[in-house]
């Protein structure tokens, strides 16, 4: 269960508190940050979108975002439990009623150790109270999320605590506050979906609409998705800012609509950075040069890319190399058409 802002004032007036505490304090208790609970759900992936988070250095470390910014509750590879034990955890409600009862029985005590000192200085009091209603959490799905058939003996993609992703999904996208999907299976379907799908793959969003429900999504993409991507919108979200996303449910500040977003028109082969002059021409792969006539799909593809960049070598420091740099064409990997859209990859010699 969790409790709304107004929820607890309620709760706060038929308890007596706003009439020895001002309302303003009460609010501003409120207004106090709790950890979120972060529950990560791995279905069809390679788990090449956790890899690519973990090697996150430039905006911040992944030992901090897990150490300082979010609970993490429940991811598969990261987590020290397994199977049954740590699903459970995941499963139930935060808080929930027994939480509040015994919340209750430490209310306003001081000393060391209490369960709910949430903030740990040493009492239990509105603060904790704040800390303890927020628990609620944020979902991230990693890989897409396959059907399951009646008439099919067996279930695609068993996660644990006898659950299937999809149900595991249905569960747990109905409580959560919001919604991330990370990576291209999770926000479109991905390769899982590519034809002819055989498990019924489907990408958050399209699963959110067969199940009738509404949540708050976010979609970050790729194959996989870049470490900031993910990395800068989780703590716009924890920041409380809100996320502008584009047409395709992405962060409009890294993704995008406009033609001045499409990866040809930040690439270094773009005519523009060579003025004077023709861009060089790839003949084949592996050549120094524009990878267009080899079936690049920059022109039709929206990202940072060229300017993030990949393999950060420091705090602050973009990455020092991306795709078409390497000299191999872009695929396209963000948009939700891969890969069946964007095929062949390759063209040409």
């Amino acid at each position: 269960m969790r409790l709304s802002r107004r929820d607890f004032l309620k709760i706060a007036g038929a308890a007596g508190i706003t009439s020895v505490l001002p309302l303003d304090l009460i609010q501003k208790a409120m207004a106090g940050n709790g950890d979120p609970r972060v529950i990560w759900l791995q279905g069809q992936s390679c788990s090449g979108c956790s890899v690519s988070l973990l090697n996150s250095v430039k905006t911040t470390t992944i030992d901090d975002i897990l150490l300082n910014k979010i609970n993490l509750g429940y991811h598969s590879t990261l987590i020290a439990a397994a199977g049954d034990l740590a699903i459970k955890g995941a499963l139930g409600p935060h808080p929930n009623l027994t939480e509040l009862a015994a919340f209750e029985n430490q209310w306003l005590m001081e000393g060391p150790d209490l369960k709910f000192d949430l903030d740990k200085d040493g009492r239990v009091n509105l603060i904790d109270f704040n800390a303890l209603c927020k628990q609620g959490y944020i979902l991230v799905v990693e890989g897409s999320i396959p059907a399951e058939d009646a008439a099919c003996p067996v279930k695609f993609c068993d996660i644990g605590g006898h659950l299937s992703m999809e149900e595991a999904f249905s569960i747990l996208s109905q409580k959560a506050d919001r919604i991330i999907a990370l990576g291209t299976c999770a926000c479109y379907g991905g390769i899982p979906q590519a034809v002819p799908n055989p498990t019924g793959a489907k990408g958050v969003s399209d699963k959110l609409i067969e199940l009738g429900y509404s949540k708050p999504l976010i979609n970050i993409p790729g194959c996989p998705a870049h470490p900031d991507w993910f990395v800068l919108t989780l703590l716009k979200v924890l920041a409380g800012q809100t996320v502008t996303l584009d047409s395709k449910g992405r962060p409009a500040d890294l993704f995008g609509d406009s033609s001045s977003q499409r990866v040809h028109a930040k690439c270094l082969f773009h005519p523009s950075r060579w003025p004077g002059s023709a861009p060089p021409q790839a003949a084949t792969l592996g050549d120094y040069g524009c990878l267009e006539s080899l079936g690049c799909k920059g022109k039709n593809t929206w990202s940072n890319c060229p300017v993030l960049k990949w393999n950060s070598g420091g705090p602050g420091q973009n990455g020092v190399n991306w795709c078409v740099e390497a000299r191999s064409p872009c695929c396209g990997c963000v948009e939700p058409d891969f890969p069946d859209g964007k095929t062949p990859f390759i063209t040409g010699s």
